[in-house]
């Protein structure tokens, strides 16, 4: 299963990755370097949980930054 993400707010823009085994969105983004905690998965125009199970397609990966 082929898998498009999108990054926003990162160096680079988008990657390709080919799903062999059923993996978590977290499980993703920690291969990835990203720490879930610091993003935003969109899929749609809709947000999508960290916990659930990728499907092929594609997302958006969004990082949050907050202040104080």
């Amino acid at each position: 299963m082929r898998l498009k993400i999108k990054f926003v707010g990162f160096k680079k823009s988008e990657e390709v990755i080919e799903l062999k085994e059923k993996l978590r969105y977290t499980e993703i983004l920690e291969n990835l370097g990203i720490n879930p905690e610091t993003v935003v998965l969109i899929r749609d125009s809709t947000p999508l949980p960290l916990d659930e199970f990728a499907e092929g397609g594609e997302v958006t990966v969004i990082r949050v930054i907050s202040g104080g």
